[in-house]
């Protein structure tokens, strides 16, 4: 379940971002000063076997990280919030369907002003 659905996310994202670097989890990555990028990172907040044949399914969100230079302004991280919203909003494929993604400003980090897009999902082995 967990490979599967991080598998889904990770080349959902790769194949349709291409505004900027990606920081994926676990493979090395350095940030370019004066450089956007954006760091996936997958979580996973509940799981539980379903039936007596052990389909398990579980929830989650992909927490999507948007770092662009501090002191230029909200309308560039802004924009790429609509842009990475859009393209896991209602995102099903296989036992992964996404929610309505939702934003949460993490505000200026020494270099970096950061925001960060939340999609819930669910993933259903059903499906």
């Amino acid at each position: 379940m967990f490979e599967q659905a991080n598998l889904i996310i990770e080349q959902r994202l790769a194949d349709t971002w291409a505004a900027t670097p990606i920081d994926y989890d676990n493979v090395e990555f350095n940030p370019v000063v004066g450089q956007a990028f954006v760091r996936l990172q997958v979580e996973w907040v509940e799981s539980a076997i379903t039936s007596i044949g052990g389909r398990v399914k579980g929830e989650g969100y992909i927490d999507l990280s948007i770092f662009v230079p501090s002191n230029t302004g909200t309308q560039l991280v802004s924009s790429y919030a609509d842009i990475l919203a859009g393209i896991f909003n209602k995102y099903r494929e296989g036992a992964l369907e996404c929610r309505a993604a939702r934003t949460q400003r993490v505000g200026k980090q020494e270099e970096w002003y950061q925001m960060k897009v939340i999609i819930p999902f669910k993933y259903d082995q059903c499906y």
